[in-house]
């Protein structure tokens, strides 16, 4: 079992590769632009948050299970660390605070927490292969399922902006036993978040989970869920069979083919709202959206961003200071964080 210096350097070392392939999103604001604006206070509230659940008797398997899925937990690092910077914390501090973080997400997974090795298993063997009935693919079904793929891509960060990995988790590669080939399951949540967009009304299902078979594709997957197969090979072409499920209900082709049209409306629908808005609008946005990332946390209350939030956005501006550093240079500064 590794120690928490090795820990901290695998998860240093898996955020860096990601920094050096990743090219900079920034639809429709740079995160890194207005982070600055309410992440110390989210981050307080956090860990204040996480405090009262423990001091009510709740354990740290229990606080975890309300993220729903450890990409939620573990999405939120990185924007957390320097609002702690903000809040004056001391790197011993914040290199606690990112292991406690940590553990959390390892309670919802099985495998290695940092995805060494291209893997990520967040379901133990035996617990979910024999409750799915995978559907032989042909090239038509295949377009289609991929095409909900991507669709469903689409629409998170549509909802959730470059903070997508709070609304999805893609696991594996599995394998059925005595097969080969590579299973990738991709997990969809907050599909209806009301509270957030109210557009999004018309879709019918709050979860999605597609789940993939495909020969020789060379999968890989990172610690933000970033796919990669071999060059030479595409989803499409490698797909042997699926199934599809939403909200626990097996759906069909005709079924995807009616969930594609209702979500490719929805996502015109608040893109369109999106692009009308002013930055310090947007920034508010981001704000709910990670204080929504942790409303399981409330028990029912107020999850909304403090009125101090509105007060800073207000009177703050945007930082493009980060805007210009390079890849190499996001890694030195990863390096010294913690």
């Amino acid at each position: 079992m590794e120690n928490q210096n090795e820990l901290i350097e695998h998860f240093k070392q898996a955020i860096g590769e990601i920094w050096i392939k990743d090219g900079q999103s920034t639809w429709p604001i740079d995160l890194n632009s207005v982070a600055h604006l309410f992440m110390g206070i989210f981050v307080t509230e956090l860990l204040e948050d996480i405090r009262r659940l423990k001091s009510k008797g709740q354990d740290d398997p229990a606080i975890a299970a309300r993220f729903k899925t450890p990409a939620r937990i573990l999405r939120l690092i990185m924007p957390c660390v320097p609002g702690m910077k903000t809040c004056g914390m001391p790197p011993g501090t914040i290199r606690e605070n990112v292991l406690y973080i940590l553990s959390l997400a390892k309670h919802l997974k099985y495998g290695d927490l940092t995805n060494r090795g291209g893997k990520n298993i967040v379901l133990a063997p035996g617990t979910w292969e024999d409750r799915i009935t995978m559907v032989t693919a042909d090239k038509s079904s295949s377009l289609a399922v991929h095409k909900l793929c991507a669709i469903l891509w689409n629409y998170a960060e549509c909802l959730f902006f470059r903070a997508h990995g709070f609304a999805r988790e893609f696991h594996g590669p599995y394998h059925f036993p005595d097969k080969k080939e590579e299973i990738l399951v991709r997990d969809f949540i907050e599909l209806k978040p009301l509270e957030l967009w109210k557009s999004s009304h018309p879709v019918e299902y709050e979860t999605i989970r597609i789940v993939t078979s495909y020969r020789d594709v060379g999968m890989s997957i990172d610690i933000y869920d970033n796919v990669t197969i071999n060059a030479d090979t595409t989803y499409v072409n490698s797909l042997e069979s699926y199934y599809i499920e939403a909200d626990g209900k097996m759906l069909n082709l005709e079924e995807v083919n009616r969930l594609c049209t209702v979500l490719s409306g929805v996502m015109l629908n608040i893109s369109s709202e999106v692009e009308m808005l002013a930055w310090r609008r947007l920034a508010k946005r981001y704000a709910e959206i990670f204080w929504y990332s942790k409303k399981e946390l409330k028990d029912g209350g107020d999850w909304h961003p403090p009125g101090t939030v509105d007060e800073r956005i207000e009177k703050g501006e945007l930082n493009t200071r980060l805007q210009a550093l390079t890849p190499q240079a996001l890694q030195r500064m990863l390096r010294i964080s913690f």
